[in-house]
C-alpha cells in the first residue's frame, strides 16, 4: 500500500537502518519535526536477551535477533494501522539483509534507506551518549553488520539536520 500525499505516492514505512552511532536516530527525529511524521526508535523495544547481551559487550545471536523481528513487524502493523493517514518512520540498526529481505517480504509498503556516517564520529557519537550502547557493545556488533547492496538509498549523517532533509528530498523525488 502506497500513500499519496502532496501529489507523490510515499511507502507506508520508512525504515532507516545502519550501525549503531550512525545516527539513525537524530535524522528519524529531523524528519519527523519536518514533515510530521510519526517515528518508532525500535531499538526501545529490543528483547531483554538483546539487552543483556549489549551489557556484556556480546553480539547478537540469531535467535535473538529473530525473535526481536517478529515482534518488530507486529509493532509496524500496529503503529500503521493506529496512523493510516501518515508514513510511518522507523529507526533500527538490523543488521542482517536477511532480516531486511524478512521484512519486506511481510511489508511490501516498507522502503529502506542505509544511514550512513564517517567511523570516527560515530566513536566520537557513542562517547558522549549517557545511556545506550557502549563503544565496546557497538564494535562487537559491527561485525555483525551485512552492508546492503551498491544500489541501496543511503543518508549520509554528518550530524546536520539541513543536509539529512535536502538528500531526504531528492530519495522522495527518486
Amino acid at each position: 500500500m502506497q500513500q499519496v500525499i502532496n501529489g507523490m505516492n510515499l511507502p507506508t514505512v520508512w525504515f532507516l537502518f545502519g550501525l549503531s552511532g550512525s545516527g539513525k536516530s537524530f535524522a528519524g527525529d529531523v524528519l519527523s519535526r519536518h514533515y510530521g511524521w510519526p517515528v518508532y526508535h525500535a531499538d526501545d523495544d529490543i528483547t531483554s536477551a538483546m539487552r543483556e547481551a549489549l551489557n556484556t559487550a556480546q553480539p547478537f545471536t540469531d535467535a535473538m535477533r529473530d525473535e526481536f523481528f517478529a515482534v518488530l513487524l507486529e509493532t509496524i502493523r500496529q503503529r500503521v494501522s493506529a496512523a493510516p493517514d501518515k508514513p510511518l518512520i522507523v529507526t533500527q540498526g538490523a543488521y542482517k539483509q536477511r532480516h531486511r529481505d524478512w521484512l519486506q517480504a511481510r511489508l511490501p509498503q516498507i522502503r529502506f534507506i542505509w544511514v550512513k556516517s564517517d567511523p570516527q564520529l560515530i566513536v566520537d557519537r557513542l562517547r558522549s551518549r549517557r545511556d545506550g550502547i557502549s563503544v565496546a557493545s557497538a564494535s562487537a556488533l559491527t561485525n555483525d553488520f551485512e552492508a546492503p547492496d551498491p544500489t541501496a538509498e543511503v543518508l549520509v549523517n554528518d550530524g546536520n539536520a539541513d543536509d539529512i532533509l535536502i538528500q531526504f528530498q531528492v530519495l522522495l523525488r527518486g
